[in-house]
């Protein structure tokens, strides 16, 4: 009976969406008007290790995922647009990974 009651909780929490595993990619810039479509990429990337169940608590935290400073470390003149893709497993292994697009 505990058993059952175990394999039922589990199956109940890998049900609730972003509970084991996220994978997102969303736009960081929202106007668009007029803005050109660029195949150079470059990329930042923050990683945190958190406890979500403690007021997420980050533990520790590295990288740097900010558009100018990538834009900066890359040589990037001219800034179209940006995306951030988030990974993260468990809500204790985090990565944002901002995706900068220019010239």
């Amino acid at each position: 009976m505990k058993n059952l009651r175990l394999l039922t909780a589990l199956l109940l929490l890998a049900l609730l969406p972003g509970c084991l595993y996220v994978h997102t990619l969303q736009p960081l810039t929202v106007n668009m008007d007029r803005t050109p479509l660029s195949q150079a990429e470059k990329q930042g990337t923050v990683k945190t290790i958190s406890l979500p169940y403690m007021g997420q608590t980050h533990l520790a935290a590295w990288g740097n995922a900010a558009i100018g400073q990538v834009a900066k470390e890359q040589d990037m003149k001219e800034v179209y647009f940006a995306d951030l893709e988030i990974f993260s497993v468990l809500r204790i292994w985090n990565e944002y990974t901002v995706h900068v697009y220019g010239k």
